[in-house]
C-alpha cells in the first residue's frame, strides 16, 4: 500500500528497485541512480541562470512501479515533457512535474513572481520548454561518461495532462515496469519544484548493459598502458565541436519578445576572433571564412597538446 501524507497525497519513500526481467539477478538501482544523477547534474546551473537566483538540484532517489500504478504514485494533473533521444540511446523519457510545481516554475521563469494565474499561460509554457531544452543540452555531456557514447536529445515537447484520457499510451496502455528518478530543485524564498524522470524497462536494460561496459573500460584504463597517458583508450570517442561567436545575457521576458528580424548584441566586435570549443572547453581561436558558400573557421591559435587532453576529461 502506498503511504499517504496528511493531505492525502502519496509520499515518496526511496527503496531498492527489483531486478530487470531476464537479467539473471542484475539489479539496476545503482546504474539508474548513476544515470539520474548525471541527467540532473547540469540542471542547477541552468536553473540558476534562467531564474537569476541561486538554485540547487538534488536527486532524492529512485523507485520502481508499473505504468498501471503510475497514476497512484503521481496523481494528475501533470506538466509532462517528452524527451526523445536523437542519438546514443533508444526511445526517450517523460519528465513529469505536478501542476503546482509547473506553475511555480513557470511564474518564476516568466518573472511574474508567484503570480495570480491558476493555469499555465503561453509565456510559462514557452519558458519551461526552453529551460528544459537547455537542461537536456547539459545532460547530453554529463551522460557521456556514464553510457560511454555520445548522447543527443531532440526538442522537448510539453503536454498539459488534466485527466487519464490525455495520458500518453506509453504511460497508460501497458503494464510495463518503469523506474522513477525523483529530483527536487530548491532556492531562496521557499522556491521548490519537484521533477520525476521516467525510465522504461527497455531503456533501463540498455543503461545497465552500457554501464557494465563502462566498468570494463574503467578496469582496462586502470592497467598500465604503453601509450602516453593512456590516450589510446579514448581516441575513437566522439566529442561535440562548437564555434562561439559571442555571448549575451538576457532576461526571460526579453527572450520571449524575440521575433524574426530581432538583433541580439553579443560581447564581441565584428572581426574579433571566434572561440572553438571541444566538449564545452575552449581549445583554439580562429577567424570565420567562406568556402564554396559554406562557412568555416581558420585556426589562428591553439592551446598546447597537454591542455587539449585536459578538455577530454
Amino acid at each position: 500500500m502506498t503511504p499517504l501524507s496528511d493531505q492525502g497525497k502519496p509520499v515518496f519513500t526511496p527503496h531498492s528497485p527489483s531486478t530487470l526481467p531476464g537479467d539473471k539477478g542484475m539489479a539496476p538501482p545503482d546504474r539508474i541512480s548513476q544515470f539520474g544523477q548525471a541527467f540532473f547534474q547540469g540542471a542547477a546551473p541552468v536553473l540558476t541562470t534562467m531564474l537569476n537566483r541561486p538554485t540547487s538540484v538534488a536527486v532524492l532517489g529512485i523507485e520502481d512501479t508499473t505504468t498501471a500504478d503510475l497514476l497512484t504514485r503521481l496523481p494528475l494533473p501533470w506538466v509532462l515533457l517528452e524527451l526523445p533521444y536523437a542519438r546514443g540511446l533508444s526511445g526517450g523519457h517523460w519528465l513529469i512535474l505536478g501542476k503546482s510545481s509547473g506553475l511555480i516554475l513557470g511564474h518564476a521563469l516568466a518573472g511574474d513572481g508567484d503570480g495570480e494565474a491558476l493555469e499555465l499561460q503561453p509565456s510559462h509554457v514557452e519558458a519551461i520548454q526552453e529551460t528544459l531544452n537547455q537542461v537536456l543540452g547539459s545532460a547530453s555531456s554529463a551522460l557521456m561518461p556514464v553510457v560511454q557514447r555520445s548522447i543527443g536529445f531532440g526538442p522537448a515537447t510539453l503536454h498539459l495532462i488534466e485527466d487519464t484520457g490525455e495520458v500518453p499510451s506509453d504511460l497508460s496502455a501497458q503494464h510495463e515496469r518503469v523506474w522513477l528518478v525523483r529530483a527536487e530543485a530548491t532556492g531562496p524564498d521557499g522556491f521548490r519544484v519537484e521533477f520525476t524522470l521516467t525510465v522504461g524497462s527497455d531503456l533501463a536494460r540498455e543503461i545497465v548493459m552500457l554501464g557494465a561496459g563502462a566498468d570494463a573500460t574503467v578496469a582496462q584504463a586502470a592497467r598500465p598502458d604503453p601509450s602516453p597517458g593512456g590516450i589510446g583508450l579514448i581516441l575513437d570517442v566522439t566529442l561535440p565541436v562548437a564555434v562561439e561567436l559571442g555571448r549575451a545575457r538576457m532576461q526571460i521576458q526579453d527572450v520571449l519578445k524575440l521575433a524574426p528580424g530581432s538583433i541580439v548584441e553579443l560581447d564581441k566586435s565584428a572581426g574579433d576572433p571566434v572561440e572553438i570549443l571541444i566538449n564545452g572547453c575552449p581549445i583554439a581561436k580562429g577567424e570565420v571564412v567562406v568556402i564554396d558558400e559554406n562557412f568555416g573557421v581558420r585556426l589562428t591559435s591553439i592551446v598546447t597538446a597537454t591542455e587539449r587532453i585536459k578538455t577530454l576529461r
